[in-house]
């Protein structure tokens, strides 16, 4: 066997068992969500493979493959921190980075340490769409963040989005901006099944009413007037929503503007 041959076969060892590595992680995670890491860390090792220092030194492929398993835990921690309403000001990409340590143990195991970052944080920030969109982020060959934008919303885009700037940062706003139009739709659709629902209880009641007035020999155009003006009076909850909101900020300017008033006249 030529030394060149004894390489080549050292090389595809440790490949094989950087790709095959079993995760355990500092935080008791669900197997789905193990499951996902594997993943994760066989994606990481197929792209390092593709780098220019592994393709020049291949034995550090697994060294640079936890690099990037690094960096794709970062960012994914970092897009739960800037959804999370309950986030604490140091959880920036410093504090990720910081906290986070990836470490080879016996029997061929990749342990990830999270350090001092909240058990509950990790244990949603872990799930295999996010995962997923990290991959499509992380491939250079498929537009990185436009592959993602596109897929992600079905080519309508993100208003006020702003792409570039670090990468970690850049895939974390992106996972706000998208949570944020997803919340937006979905209180939408929830307000207006709401009022599709009351609409039909409405209809319903009228009805019924209506049908017991003409049976006690009530006057037709009466009960019409009488159900026109019922219905004038109601009003969809978003409708009532946006009455409710233009009539605080009308209590508040007239607040503002009788206390500037008093202050001009001391």
């Amino acid at each position: 066997m030529t030394d060149n041959t004894k390489m080549i076969q050292d090389v595809q060892e440790l490949v094989n068992l950087a790709y095959s590595a079993m995760i355990q992680t500092s935080v008791e995670l669900e197997d789905d969500q193990i499951s996902a890491l594997e993943n994760l860390n066989q994606y990481c090792v197929g792209a390092v493979l593709q780098s220019p220092e592994v393709m020049q030194k291949p034995l550090k492929v697994a060294y640079k493959a936890n690099e990037a398993l690094k960096e794709a835990l970062v960012a994914i921690c970092l897009s739960y921190a800037l959804v999370n309403p309950r986030r604490k000001l140091r959880e920036n990409k410093e504090f990720f980075e910081k906290n986070i340590a990836i470490y080879q143990r016996p029997g061929n195991i990749k342990y990830i340490d999270f350090g001092e970052i909240s058990p509950q944080s990790v244990q949603a920030a872990i799930y295999w769409d996010i995962i997923e969109d990290w991959k499509l982020y992380y491939d250079k060959e498929c537009g990185g963040i436009k592959a993602l934008v596109d897929e992600k919303t079905n080519l309508t885009g993100l208003d006020n989005y702003v792409r570039g700037g670090d990468p970690s940062y850049e895939f974390a706003r992106f996972h706000r901006k998208y949570t944020e139009k997803t919340n937006i739709q979905e209180e939408k659709s929830k307000i207006a099944a709401e009022d599709a629902f009351r609409n039909a209880v409405v209809q319903s009641v009228a009805t019924e009413v209506t049908r017991q007035q003409l049976l006690e020999g009530k006057n037709p155009m009466e009960i019409i007037d009488s159900l026109l003006n019922q219905a004038n009076s109601y009003r969809p909850k978003e409708i009532e929503r946006k009455s409710q909101r233009r009539e605080q900020k009308q209590i508040g300017y007239q607040k503002h503007h009788y206390r500037r008033r008093g202050e001009d006249e001391n």
